[in-house]
C-alpha cells in the first residue's frame, strides 16, 4: 500500500506538486501542507475579492445608467445606447449573456449585469474613463484622483492610466483562484498598454522565491485595500475587520504558513475539554495545532492564531 502522502499526489498529480518542492524546496510532506495552505489564501481571498466585484460592477453600472438615460434611471442597457463607441470585445460578452438566455426571456440590465464576468469590469472601467472622465470620481468616489480639488485627477492621462492598470491586476489574481493555481506564484506585473513606452514598463518583478512571495501578497492586499476604499470606506472597513480577512491575514503569516508546512493544519485527536484547554493553552499554543473541544454544550473548534 503507497504511503497516504504519496495517494494525495497520485490525486493531484506530480507535475503540480513539483511546482511546490521546487519553488519552495521542500519534500513531499511539507509540499502537500503548502498545496493545502494554497487552497486556504485562495478561499480567503476570493470573498475579499467578490466584494470589490459586486461594489464595483454595481457603482460603474450605475453611473452609466444615469449617464446614458439623462439621469431618469439607475438601471439601463447602457451598452445598447453607447454602443457605436463601446469596444467590440465588450459587446460580443454582453451579447454572449444575451444569447444564453432562452429566445422568449428578455433580460434586464441587472440580469445581464450579474452574469457578466469579473474581468468585464476593469476593462469597462478603462473605456469609461477615457470616453466620460467626469464619471470615474463618481465610480470611485473616495480615490485620490477624486478628491476635490485633487492634483493630478482623472483628467491627467498618466495618472488615469495608472489607475486603470491598478484594477486590471484583479482579473490575473481571480483567473489564477478559478483555474486552481498556485497563486504565490506571481508574474511579472507590466504595463503593455498601447500609451505606455516600447518594451513595456516592469511595474513589479515575478515573486522567486518564499520572501518575494509574500513581499507580493502584501502588495496585492494593500492594492485590495486601496481600491475598496476607493468604492466605500465603509465596505473597506467592514472587510479590514471580518473574520475572512483576520484568518487571510494570519494564513499570510509566518506563523499561518509553518503551520502548513510542518502539517499541523490537520485537528489534533483525540478531543480535550475547554477546561482542558484552559489549562493547556500554552502548550496548544506552541503546538499551533487546531484542537477539537467537546463541553455539555456540544463539539467546536479552538483555532490557534
Amino acid at each position: 500500500m503507497l504511503p497516504q502522502s504519496h495517494v494525495f499526489e497520485q490525486v493531484v498529480s506530480k507535475p503540480r506538486l513539483d511546482s511546490y518542492r521546487g519553488y519552495w524546496k521542500v519534500n513531499l510532506d511539507t509540499a502537500i501542507g503548502l498545496y493545502m495552505w494554497n487552497g486556504e489564501v485562495c478561499g480567503e481571498l476570493s470573498k475579499l475579492l467578490s466584494y470589490l466585484e459586486i461594489s464595483l460592477r454595481n457603482s460603474i453600472h450605475r453611473e452609466l445608467s444615469l449617464n446614458a438615460s439623462g439621469g431618469s434611471s439607475t438601471s439601463c442597457h447602457w451598452w445598447d445606447i453607447h454602443a457605436s463607441a463601446l469596444k467590440s470585445e465588450a459587446k460580443k460578452q454582453i451579447k454572449r449573456v444575451r444569447d444564453k438566455a432562452p429566445a422568449h426571456v428578455t433580460l434586464s440590465p441587472d440580469e445581464i449585469v450579474s452574469r457578466l464576468t469579473f474581468g468585464f469590469w476593469p476593462n469597462i472601467f478603462t473605456w469609461l474613463a477615457k470616453q466620460f472622465p467626469t464619471l470615474p470620481p463618481k465610480v470611485l468616489p473616495a480615490h485620490l484622483l477624486s478628491l476635490p480639488g485633487a492634483a493630478p485627477n482623472w483628467f491627467s492621462l498618466p495618472d488615469r492610466h495608472a489607475a486603470c492598470i491598478e484594477l486590471l491586476e484583479f482579473s490575473d489574481t481571480r483567473n489564477r483562484i478559478a483555474h486552481h493555481e498556485p497563486l504565490w506564484k506571481f508574474s511579472d506585473v507590466l504595463d503593455t498598454s498601447p500609451v505606455a513606452p516600447a518594451p513595456a514598463i516592469l511595474l513589479c518583478p515575478a515573486s522567486v522565491d518564499e520572501a518575494s512571495t509574500f513581499f507580493r501578497f502584501a502588495r496585492l492586499l494593500a492594492l485590495l485595500d486601496r481600491t475598496v476604499h476607493a468604492l466605500s470606506p465603509d465596505l473597506q472597513a467592514n472587510l479590514v475587520a471580518s473574520s475572512w480577512r483576520a484568518r487571510l491575514d494570519f494564513l499570510l503569516s509566518p506563523r499561518g504558513v509553518q503551520r502548513f508546512k510542518d502539517g499541523c493544519h490537520v485537528v489534533q485527536t483525540p478531543s480535550m475539554s475547554v477546561n482542558s484547554l484552559r489549562q493547556q493553552l500554552a502548550a496548544v499554543m506552541q503546538r499551533n495545532r487546531p484542537v477539537k473541544l467537546f463541553d455539555h454544550g456540544g463539539e467546536g473548534i479552538f483555532i490557534p492564531a
